[in-house]
């Protein structure tokens, strides 16, 4: 799969479904199907991943965590605050209301690509994230 890279600015309609950027929707392998799956993020916003990229980054890795307490903990927290979602014929998905309610119900969010998977932001949280990434960038010693 190629890499989610940009950033777009997108609005959630009255039911709650957010138009995935086209050219975000075409980088997503048809062993998916249109089926994305949508977490909590560290931050105040949403991942959304392909279904595929779920089950190769994020379930594998809570398989790998040594058995006990913790990971049984993690598996619940993802199991809670994760959906599936279907793409629909239009292009959108629909995003649970709980979920649009941690990023403050917004109508208008920011979609932006992070390589394998993309995030959706409250658009003034995205800014100030944003200038948080800049500074990262010009006070950090890492370069390409």
């Amino acid at each position: 799969m190629q890499n989610f890279l940009g950033n777009f600015e997108c609005t959630i309609d009255v039911k709650g479904r957010l138009m995935v950027p086209a050219k975000f929707r075409h980088l997503v392998p048809e062993v998916s199907a249109g089926m994305y799956v949508i977490s909590m993020g560290k931050e105040r916003c949403l991942n959304l991943y392909p279904v595929n990229e779920w089950n190769e980054v994020v379930v594998s890795k809570l398989h790998e965590l040594p058995p006990g307490l913790e990971k049984r903990n993690y598996i619940r927290f993802y199991s809670k605050k994760s959906r599936t979602l279907n793409l629909d014929k239009s292009g959108r998905i629909a995003i649970p209301s709980a979920m649009l309610e941690v990023l403050g119900g917004p109508k208008r969010v920011m979609v932006v690509g992070v390589l394998n998977y993309i995030e959706v932001w409250s658009i003034e949280d995205y800014e100030k994230i944003s200038r948080e990434a800049e500074d990262t960038f010009r006070d950090g010693n890492w370069e390409y």
